[in-house]
């Protein structure tokens, strides 16, 4: 529940908002219980005046001012309930959009490493399912709850003025039921919901694996296994969407029946008020149909109340992507100790206890304007390396200074980064291509981002468009050839005001001579920038001071 609740308080951003929805969903009720019973009461009263006028029974009935609070209560009810819908669902919508931010920054946070682990489509489903299904926390749930008990109280209080006795047992019963089949839901429903939102996960991330691999099935799996565990795990999500809606139907059925009791009591209780002549005809409807009205206020709640286990787990996989952030380098240290621009003292790492060491006893100084080149084969240990000095990892031994800091800007809020970083994978985003470009650098104006394409040999092309800069990317960049956009996300890192340059493979994806010119001019560029760039080859570096050979998780010179 801890998790719930921390997701709750994040709600706190939105309290007027909520608060006047709340407000108006109450108002809502109230009018719709009000209507009923003044409607009764008034249908009553006429009717019983007709037959004794009718009789010859001088009388007198005033039409004007009940008529007046049924037109109220009627448009009252109408106005309320669309308000309610207006306030509510803009405060929903907005808290949402806090925890989709919130989410977001989250994930900015964590260390690549954590987020590779994260199977295809289910970091989508978090953002996504999770989030939406936060809604119910105000709107389905905590809202009407509360509505319901200040609607039940109000009407007690109504019908105690009258008669106290019936008010009494009446309330006593249509809560004592309510309460008992919440908690007949929660305690049978918790589980199956959990149940079902973690099987409905796995079934949206198995079918979109089988969507991305679908040739490779075709060719390896002949005997569809894949598709049947797909039906199979299908056939297992609908068996506890079916064992859900079961316990649904039989509390819908208890409360409804409890609703029809307590309007049954209170018109026997009402017939004998009515013959010891405490109260009159009209009054017995309007009391009876007050409380035929409360049903429709509370029969929402079990349901409401049964998705309690699975908001938990949704809110419990929420704050796993808190759990972890990213391990924060020595700054303090490093600037206060070290004047060089990036030193590791004795690095040894390792994934988990017991794994072979990845780096061990790694020593390294660089000073500043540096530029450093790092080979080895795969498996060496150099994307270890690469992400100890982006700071997506922390040693286990040893220690790791960098003066300028770690990506104290990955939220977008704060100062600018001390590290720019290409990967080897290159990642492109729908949109301009300026959309991709400013990314780095927001505030960077045209002639900025016309000269880093000039640099990376964009520009030409980029000039042949007949948008420009405004030319639109497909989902990943669609639109550019492999090495186009890998020098589109290299001038997107260069435009980054960073200390630390950091090329994993910078010239993948580019034939050599390309490549080599890219580079060469990328050095000659940046001579006050540190450059570390990471390679298989000796030809696919740029330009370097010197160069370093990292085998078996040693580091040592050429």
């Amino acid at each position: 529940m801890s998790d719930l609740f921390y997701f709750l308080r994040l709600h706190g951003k939105r309290l007027p908002w909520l608060m006047a929805g709340l407000g108006l969903m109450l108002a809502s009720a109230l009018a719709g219980i009000g209507l009923l019973a003044l409607s009764g009461w008034f249908v009553t009263a006429t009717g019983l005046s007709g037959l004794l006028m009718a009789a010859g029974v001088a009388i007198t009935l005033d039409i004007y001012r009940p008529g007046a609070g049924i037109r109220a209560f009627a448009v009252g009810r109408a106005v309320t309930r669309y308000g309610e819908r207006l306030i509510n669902h803009e405060a929903v919508l907005r808290t949402l959009a806090d925890l989709r931010l919130w989410v977001l920054d989250s994930l900015l946070l964590q260390p690549s490493t954590k987020l590779a682990m994260l199977r295809d489509g289910e970091l989508l489903n978090r953002i996504t399912t999770d989030v939406s299904a936060l809604d119910q926390l105000f709107l389905r749930l905590l809202a009407p709850t509360l509505v319901a008990i200040l609607a039940l109280l109000a009407a007690f209080a109504f019908i105690a003025f009258w008669t106290p006795l019936p008010a009494l047992l009446v309330a006593g019963l249509l809560l004592s039921t309510t309460l008992l089949c919440i908690l007949l839901l929660v305690r049978y429903g918790a589980l199956p919901g959990r149940n079902l939102a973690h099987g409905q996960s796995r079934l949206r991330q198995q079918l979109i694996g089988l969507l991305d691999n679908l040739t490779e099935l075709r060719l390896f799996d002949p005997a569809h296994r894949q598709a049947n565990q797909i039906l199979d795990l299908g056939a297992e999500t609908a068996r506890r969407r079916l064992q859900l809606g079961q316990q649904t139907t039989i509390a819908d059925c208890l409360l409804l029946t409890a609703s029809q009791l307590a309007v049954w009591l209170m018109m026997l209780l009402g017939l004998g008020l009515y013959g010891a002549g405490i109260i009159n005809g009209p009054v017995l409807v309007m009391l009876v149909l007050a409380v035929f009205s409360l049903g429709e206020i509370l029969r929402p709640l079990p349901v409401a109340w049964q998705q309690i286990g699975r908001l938990i787990w949704n809110a419990q996989r929420l704050r796993s992507l808190q759990a972890d952030p990213i391990p924060q380098l020595d700054t303090t240290a490093a600037t206060a100790q070290c004047d060089a621009a990036v030193k590791l003292d004795g690095v040894w790492f390792r994934h988990r206890t017991g794994q072979p060491w990845c780096l061990q006893d790694v020593s390294l100084r660089i000073e500043p304007g540096e530029h450093i080149g790092i080979m080895g084969p795969s498996g060496s240990g150099k994307s270890t390396l690469f992400q100890l000095l982006q700071g997506d990892l922390a040693p286990c031994r040893g220690r790791l200074h960098a003066p300028f800091g770690p990506r104290s800007g990955t939220t977008g809020r704060g100062d600018p980064p001390g590290i720019a970083v290409l990967g080897q994978r290159t990642v492109l985003f729908q949109g301009s291509i300026a959309d991709n470009l400013q990314l780095a650098a927001p505030e960077a104006d045209s002639e900025a981002l016309w000269q880093v394409l000039e640099e990376v040999e964009l520009a030409g092309l980029i000039d042949s468009m007949p948008r420009g800069l405004d030319s639109y990317l497909g989902p990943g960049g669609r639109g550019l050839s492999g090495g186009q956009a890998r020098r589109l996300a290299m001038a997107r890192t260069l435009l980054v005001p960073a200390g630390l340059l950091l090329l994993d493979e910078p010239a993948e994806g580019l034939d050599r001579q390309q490549g080599m010119r890219i580079l060469e001019r990328l050095a000659a560029n940046r001579r006050e920038q540190t450059i570390i760039a990471i390679a298989h080859d000796r030809d696919r570096l740029p330009p370097t001071d010197r160069i370093l050979v990292l085998r078996d998780g040693s580091l040592m010179d050429t």
